[in-house]
């Protein structure tokens, strides 16, 4: 084995770096969609009036159908490929938490209905982004490097708390729970662009 790296294991080298850190950026926009209820539900709920049986309904659908729709978003990936199923994947759970923020214009039993249709929504369009992160590092990282690429993009998922838990809190604060929504959502779509 050389000790010299080739000019081609150095383009190599930064085209998985690249991917990497795609794979970090898009990571954390998903969390930070994902924690967006979190932020914001203490003040929905008491704007619209829901009690906690029904925020738990509410914060429980996300899960519901994110495990529902892993099996088939990893086919989905396998058949259409990782590329425009994530694009296609970002850009939808983005649209949908935009609209949670519509929700407001609801009140009692169908802001719930409205806002556990949406979070099932979210979930279902996000089932695909691990899996997906999960086959381009298998597809463009050697086996001695998979572990390091995976910890790198699930890092992100802990700065999407770090970076966007106080920012979304502001925006909560200062501009109403519904920007919330629509600042992360659109956010999302401009990732996903």
């Amino acid at each position: 084995m050389s000790a010299v790296a080739t000019v081609d294991d150095v383009k190599r080298s930064r085209v998985r770096l690249l991917i990497v850190a795609m794979l970090f950026f898009v990571t954390t926009i998903n969390y930070a969609d994902r924690a967006t209820l979190s932020i914001a539900g203490p003040s929905l709920s008491k704007e619209l009036g829901l009690d906690p049986v029904a925020m738990g309904y509410v914060f429980s659908a996300f899960g519901w159908s994110y495990v529902a729709a892993q099996i088939p978003g990893g086919w989905l990936l396998d058949r259409y490929g990782s590329k425009w199923v994530y694009a296609f994947s970002i850009m939808i759970w983005s649209v949908f938490t935009v609209m949670q923020g519509w929700v407001g214009f609801f009140s009692g039993g169908a802001a719930i209905v409205a806002l556990f249709a949406l979070r099932l929504l979210v979930g279902l369009a996000e089932a695909p982004s691990f899996p997906a992160n999960a086959r381009i590092v298998a597809a463009w990282f050697p086996g001695n490097e998979r572990g390091t690429a995976s910890a790198f993009f699930n890092s992100g998922q802990y700065f999407a708390t770090v970076l966007f838990a106080p920012l979304m809190g502001w925006i909560a604060h200062d501009f109403g729970w519904r920007y919330v929504f629509y600042v992360m959502g659109v956010i999302g779509i401009l990732a996903g662009l």
